[in-house]
């Protein structure tokens, strides 16, 4: 938490911070209560490129929440009450975490998307040839432009 404080006070940070949605801003509050938390400035940084790169689900506290999600999504078939009443979700919400790898937090349930983190690349600067690159290139272009005009003869002079 500390390290977090730390990092808050970097202007690049704050800027990055203060440039997200609300919506993004509760992600990062998740991410930051999670053991995926940023630690670097470059993460806090590229992190509204990245938001693909969790999966936040706010309505799910516990494990019982997790569970009906895991059954909602794997079941074809909508049961009974009757019949639903006499599942435990405890046990699939066991499972989903395990699965996915997740984890809760005050602000709801988080894990990771697979998604590939997009890193912040610097562009690369227009390569300026050299001077002897150019003058090959000249020389190039002066040959191609005499092949390709006719060579006349020199007719000569009248007298």
């Amino acid at each position: 938490m500390a390290e977090n404080k730390t990092l808050e006070h970097l202007p690049e940070v704050r800027a990055a911070v203060a440039a997200l949605s609300p919506e993004d801003r509760e992600l990062l509050a998740a991410v930051q209560a999670s053991p995926f938390k940023l630690t670097a400035p470059e993460q806090f940084k590229e992190f509204a490129a990245n938001i693909d790169y969790f999966v936040f689900e706010p309505n799910i506290h516990d494990l019982n929440d997790l569970g009906w999600r895991y059954l909602a999504q794997h079941m074809d078939m909508l049961l009974p009450p009757e019949l639903l009443k006499a599942i435990d979700p405890v046990p699939f919400g066991k499972y989903a975490m395990q699965e996915e790898q997740g984890h809760f937090s005050e602000h709801g349930y988080i894990s990771l998307s697979g998604d590939e983190w997009v890193h912040e690349r610097p562009a690369e600067p227009e390569k300026k040839p050299s001077i002897r690159e150019r003058l090959e290139q000249g020389k190039k272009e002066c040959a191609e432009k005499c092949k390709a005009q006719p060579h006349k003869e020199k007719s000569a002079p009248e007298l």
